[in-house]
């Protein structure tokens, strides 16, 4: 009975397996596969090229710059996009509201600290930064500023429904309420010099009060008289009662740097880190600490830190001189050449699928044909290759290591990027089915590989509407918020994206039309056909 039973088993089992391999033979005969990574094919067949497909490049006029993660600030020269000066214009808010400094309290130091990023160790005390650009000298310059500057748009209708935005030629607007002599200027700062972990003495007179190793930063020691009179000196005053009122007493702080010498340097801030701050180092007279209570306490001289924090709003200003003219960029055809640059920068714009619609479905016939092929996309890939003649140095050291590509007409990012695998918490690292970083083909050519697959997909597919590609240079492709475009030089873009908005550099691309048809720009279907 045993023997009649696995034996019934092994004849079960041989069905299923027969009825397997025959599934996989039908499917072998129905499909041929073409292009994509194939196990030990050594000839791949070649891909579909995109027959249709127009890029050009739109310069960036007005970009919102409040609300974000990252702030620059410094003086960024590209041999060919021109100069970029940055600054920065912030509100602070209390630590605390309606604070006890205690009696008398008198300040020894006020430390307005910027903490660098950086990615990790070189060596035991020394960081690998990535918030630098450039090797050059500044110093860092602080003015009061009278601008009040609101959370809420009053809109049309002064409803105050919506968040105000600013934007990053506003600074003409504003100058006539910053004070036009500075708070406090520094000394020469090389920002490139300061990878090394620091030790950080707080003193107050020859006391040590505390000592402790943090990561690299910038601290500014500012003028004590200032803050003496505008924040210790009104304990209990309704200036310090509530956030709003301060803000309307202390409306912010306007900072730029003013360059040294011929080099130029930039700084990447994090503005948002809680060690970003001013902080106010003073003593005072207090009650002895004690369980008891105590009808008359001796009072005793205490040390104390209170902090005024970056908060409300916060938004660079930008001074560009932009050395490329684009208002005649061919938006139809093409060009020759594309041009990406962060901050109040360029987008690239590819348009692809831009042949006729011969017979008027709103639908370019090459979609059409595309449809009827019935093809299953299995990767596809936009390629982007540096013309390096026009972009200066040609190593990936560099070139900006990473490009963003999203939906330009929908403002909003890819579905390839939402699906992309290998999202991690690391910028340097995330990302990269979907944004390729920067590699070599093996010749010396420099490339970006946009994977697309399921964008392309859907269009074929699942009907999903044709648009425009956006592709700026991004610092960290995991900050994907849309900022709004007030204004470009063609009107062709209303959204960028907010990672491009923390780095200056740039780059430049063969276009659609380059003389060099090996490294023209491409969109490349690699696909399964039905036979």
């Amino acid at each position: 009975m045993k023997r009649l039973i696995s034996l019934n088993k092994q004849i079960k089992c041989g069905i299923v397996f027969f009825v397997i391999l025959s599934v996989l033979s039908s499917c072998e005969e129905d499909f041929t596969r073409v292009g994509g990574d194939f196990i030990n094919n050594l000839e791949l067949p070649e891909p579909y090229v995109v027959q249709n497909l127009a890029a050009y490049s739109d310069n960036i006029k007005s970009v919102q710059t409040n609300t974000l993660t990252t702030y620059l600030l410094g003086k960024f020269g590209d041999p060919v996009f021109g100069d970029t000066d940055i600054s920065i214009l912030s509100q602070f808010e209390l630590e605390r509201t309606n604070p006890d400094f205690g009696e008398d309290p008198v300040l020894d130091s006020v430390i307005l600290t910027f903490p660098l990023f950086q990615s990790g160790l070189i060596e035991e005390d020394t960081y690998r930064l990535d918030s630098v650009f450039g090797t050059g000298t500044f110093k860092i310059s602080v003015f009061e500023s009278h601008q009040f500057l609101s959370n809420l748009d009053p809109g049309e209708n002064g409803d105050f429904q919506n968040i105000q935005n600013y934007y990053s030629d506003q600074f003409a607007e504003f100058d006539n309420n910053i004070e036009q002599t500075p708070l406090y200027t520094s000394q020469e700062i090389t920002p490139s010099d300061s990878t090394k972990t620091q030790i950080l003495f707080d003193q107050v007179d020859s006391i040590t009060i505390d000592t402790l190793s943090v990561t690299p930063r910038i601290r500014l020691k500012l003028p004590n008289n200032y803050f003496q009179e505008n924040i210790l000196d009104k304990q209990g005053s309704d200036e310090l009662v509530s956030q709003s009122s301060f803000k309307n007493f202390i409306r912010g702080f306007y900072i730029k740097t003013e360059q040294v010498g011929d080099e130029n340097a930039m700084l990447s801030l994090d503005l948002n880190n809680p060690e970003a701050n001013i902080t106010l180092h003073y003593r005072s007279l207090r009650p002895p600490p004690s369980l008891e209570v105590v009808e008359n306490p001796e009072l005793v001289e205490t040390f104390n830190k209170f902090s005024l924090n970056f908060a409300g709003n916060t938004l660079n200003f930008y001074n560009n001189s932009n050395e490329l003219d684009l208002s005649t960029q061919d938006i139809q055809n093409g060009e020759e050449n594309i041009f990406i640059k962060g901050g109040e920068g360029i987008v690239s714009i590819i348009d692809p699928f831009n042949g006729p619609d011969t017979d008027g479905n709103g639908v370019s016939d090459e979609i059409d044909s595309l449809r009827q092929n019935n093809w299953l996309v299995n990767e596809a890939n936009l390629i982007l290759y540096i013309d390096d003649e026009l972009a200066g140095e040609s190593s990936i050291e560099k070139q900006p290591a990473r490009i963003f590509a999203y939906d330009l007409d929908n403002e909003r990012v890819l579905i390839d990027y939402t699906l992309d695998p290998g999202t991690t918490q690391n910028p340097f690292t995330s990302k990269q089915t979907h944004l390729g970083p920067l590699q070599d083909d093996g010749n010396g050519n420099l490339f970006y590989k946009i994977r697309l697959t399921s964008h392309i997909n859907n269009i074929i597919n699942n009907d999903s509407t044709n648009t425009r590609i956006g592709i700026v240079v991004t610092q960290n492709v995991n900050a994907a918020r849309i900022l709004e475009v007030r204004e470009s030089e063609q009107d062709q873009i209303e959204s960028s994206i907010e990672s491009t908005i923390s780095t200056p550099r740039g780059t430049v691309f063969h276009g659609n039309l380059s003389s060099d048809e090996d490294l023209r720009l491409k969109l490349q279907i690699f696909y399964t056909q039905p036979n």
